[in-house]
């Protein structure tokens, strides 16, 4: 492999990380699970998720749960071996909803997760990807702002 190739195979492992946030904050069911192997699993506090199937009910469950989302790739780490990786990914994950009062509160998580991609087709997809949390807090946000904040969805070009 030329550097060439490898810089853009950490560049497109990193874009793989970040749609997946996106769509997770867009509630884009179709795009969350397509980040992943047909097979893939997603290991969180709410559950295991396997198969392109129950991946998707991701998305909608976290909009059940929060009014909106914000999911910031802060790193990603990979070491690349021919068409695996393993990869260390941080990321800061925002979750605001309403409490009894009304109050917006903003649930804060420290995220590291650890990855496995596999690239199929010339795509890196993600085959296993465990949540881990670092670190979380709960805070009001004293914001009157809401779901309109939410970022939209993104077609492809």
């Amino acid at each position: 492999m030329t550097s060439q190739e490898h810089l853009l195979d950490l560049v497109a492992i990193r874009l793989t990380a970040e749609r997946y946030a996106l769509a997770v904050d867009t509630h884009d069911a179709d795009a969350f699970a397509a980040q992943f192997t047909g097979d893939g699993v997603l290991e969180a506090p709410r559950g295991r998720f396997e198969g392109r199937a129950q991946l998707a009910g991701v998305p909608p469950m976290m909009k059940a749960l929060y009014e909106r989302t914000h999911h910031g790739v802060v790193a990603v780490v990979p070491v690349i071996d021919n068409m695996r990786a393993r990869a260390q990914t941080y990321t800061l994950a925002r979750h605001y909803y309403r409490d009894s009062g009304g109050v917006e509160q903003c649930y804060e998580m420290t995220v590291r997760y650890e990855d496995m991609f596999c690239k199929i087709a010339g795509e890196w997809l993600i085959a296993n990807r465990k949540l881990v949390v670092v670190g979380d807090a709960t805070y009001p946000t004293g914001s009157r702002r809401g779901a309109e904040n939410q970022p939209e969805k993104m077609d492809a070009p």
